[in-house]
């Protein structure tokens, strides 16, 4: 008798999926339209108005609008670390999309305690070297 192993398809239902990407869409569509840096409706840094400084996350907006509107090196400038972290959450999010897709469960990959001192450690570094006010580091901060 000759074993096979195979791996049960899951059902998983399409509409949870569907409501995101209506939402993702959705909000795309906002930011495309409205430039973070002329409507106020967006919502504010507490980190910066806080301490002054610039969060990791300081100029995201800015560079997701730059991006939707093809300007590639604004919205680098806006926020370095998100546009360079973007092609990381296209491949998870496409490995996630074919699992999906083959009726498997979607995975989380176990992240170990040394992967995640190594992403607080490059957000620490990345806030710090940001707020630099010397020439080569203040290209680093959002405009």
């Amino acid at each position: 008798m000759n074993a096979k192993t195979t791996t049960a398809r899951v059902p998983f239902p399409a509409w949870p999926g569907v409501i995101s990407l209506t939402a993702a869409l959705g909000c795309a569509a906002v930011l495309f339209l409205f430039n973070p840096s002329q409507y106020p409706f967006y919502p504010r840094c507490l980190f910066h108005q806080w301490t002054g400084w610039n969060c990791p996350g300081c100029g995201s907006l800015r560079a997701m609008h730059q991006l939707l509107h093809g300007h590639v090196m604004m919205a680098l400038r806006c926020n370095v670390l998100l546009i360079l972290s973007l092609p990381f959450v296209a491949v998870y999010g496409a490995r996630q999309f074919f699992r999906w897709r083959a009726g498997l469960l979607m995975s989380f990959p176990a992240v170990k305690p040394r992967g995640i001192l190594l992403f607080v450690g490059v957000l620490v570094v990345f806030t710090i070297v940001r707020n630099i006010p010397v020439t080569p580091f203040i290209y680093l901060s959002p405009p």
